[in-house]
């Protein structure tokens, strides 16, 4: 990947970056060789994320990918992020740069903000914590 990198090339968008693991390995080795550094950026979109940081890829099959939790991912700023809840205590968590990460739920046909703070909770912690709380 990095060898097609211009020397004008300000900007990086990377669509879909999931349906094959190595895909992510490849965006961290654009990272790392194009935009690391640089006053370049690096937009990622839809990149299901969440797989990876959840430990959906066991990291004992997936060591590199697994790793991208704490190589990758604590350098990327999330700006626009909405995961839906199913079920009985469902609801959204919701972030729109530069605002706090919002939990949601929905009543009738409107949304009651139920909590926010500044880092992205995880899904575990909205699922079991913050929803069945409210």
């Amino acid at each position: 990947m990095a060898d097609r990198v211009k020397p004008e090339d300000e900007l990086f968008i990377v669509a879909y970056p999931y349906f094959n693991v190595n895909e992510m390995l490849v965006v961290e080795e654009l990272y790392q060789a194009a935009v690391s550094n640089t006053s370049r950026k690096l937009i990622i979109f839809n990149g299901e994320l969440d797989r990876i940081r959840s430990g959906y890829y066991p990291p004992f099959f997936y060591p590199k990918l697994a790793a991208l939790s704490k190589t990758l991912f604590p350098k990327m700023e999330t700006v626009y992020y909405i995961h839906n809840f199913k079920g009985r205590n469902g609801g959204v968590l919701f972030r729109c740069y530069p605002g706090p990460w919002k939990v949601f739920r929905r009543v009738g046909s409107t949304y009651i903000c139920l909590h926010q703070q500044e880092s992205m909770p995880s899904l575990k912690e909205v699922a079991l914590d913050i929803l069945p709380s409210a």
